[in-house]
């Protein structure tokens, strides 16, 4: 998490748990930039030993002799979440799947799948373990203490702990900006 790998146009999204109103989140920020800016949507979904519960009814699991999915995601998909960002104004949207240990391998190859100039904005807590973006956003459900394992580890390096009720966010959506690729948070 050294600062060499400071991605400046990337956005993170994280979240305490399920349904927490990670994907509205972005939604908001996708009408508010989408419009103006290419900005690519990527959702992770990893695999932790200890976070199956977490995880709800996995309808495509990885294959045995897969370590990772990563796949472009078209409205006519069935992606509800994915699909939501690309309804919202992204440019692309890209679904990852993969095991924790192979979660750096899988964005490498995401990041040769995009143009230079793309905003990223990401739903998912483990990216924080690899990347540090310009930007780590954590939301939290405001009636719960309730944490994946995961999540525990990187609320800490949150730029900003947003509660929620899965919907509405107590988040100022103009404290968001973007200057050349970079996005910038307003204190």
């Amino acid at each position: 998490m050294a600062d060499e790998n400071l991605m400046k146009n990337l956005l993170i999204v994280g979240g305490a748990t399920r349904n927490v109103g990670k994907t509205k989140f972005i939604e908001n920020i996708l009408k508010k930039f989408g419009s103006k800016r290419k900005i690519v949507s990527l959702k992770i979904k990893t695999i932790y030993p200890d976070d199956t519960f977490f995880h709800g009814k996995d309808e495509n699991p990885l294959k045995e002799d897969e370590k990772c999915r990563i796949r472009e995601i078209k409205i006519t998909d069935n992606n509800q979440d994915a699909e939501r960002m690309l309804r919202a104004g992204a440019y692309k949207v890209f679904y990852i799947k993969s095991e924790i240990k192979f979660l750096d391998r899988a964005f490498n190859e995401f990041m040769k799948m995009i143009d230079n100039d793309s905003l990223i904005i990401c739903e998912s807590n483990s990216l924080r373990f690899i990347i540090k973006p310009e930007i780590y956003l954590f939301l939290k459900m405001n009636n719960t203490d309730e944490m994946k394992p995961s999540a525990e580890k990187l609320i800490s390096l949150a730029d900003k702990v947003i509660l929620s009720d899965g919907q509405k966010h107590n988040f100022d959506f103009n404290l968001l900006r973007v200057s050349g690729y970079s996005w910038l948070l307003k204190e």
